[in-house]
């Protein structure tokens, strides 16, 4: 029986840009110092080398009260998991998932 995944919510109400928010992801995920602040960065750490951050799968990223000028970005980086999930099932040297998952609320 697998593990339900933790909810760790991100409050977004003070951001401003994209870097707030990896600002915000890098402490919520327990990221090692000197880890990238970009998409590709997280990607990396949340689906494949999940060792490198505190926090491990399975999770559910729950972002609330993120600005309007960054919703659309929050959806896309919340795509972008769902298919280095599908990537990481796909390819033969991972061959299973990782249960992460970016909820946009």
């Amino acid at each position: 029986m697998s593990e339900a995944p933790r909810r760790i919510e991100i409050d977004g109400s003070s951001w401003h840009s994209k870097t707030d928010f990896y600002e915000a992801l890098a402490e919520s995920l327990g990221s090692f110092e000197g880890h990238g602040r970009n998409a590709d960065a997280f990607l990396e750490t949340m689906i494949y080398l999940t060792d490198f951050n505190r926090e491990q799968p399975p999770y559910k990223l729950v972002v609330t009260k993120a600005p309007s000028t960054l919703v659309q970005f929050l959806r896309e980086f919340s795509s972008w998991i769902v298919e280095a999930r599908q990537d990481r099932i796909d390819d033969p040297d991972w061959g299973d998932d990782v249960d992460v998952e970016v909820i946009i609320e």
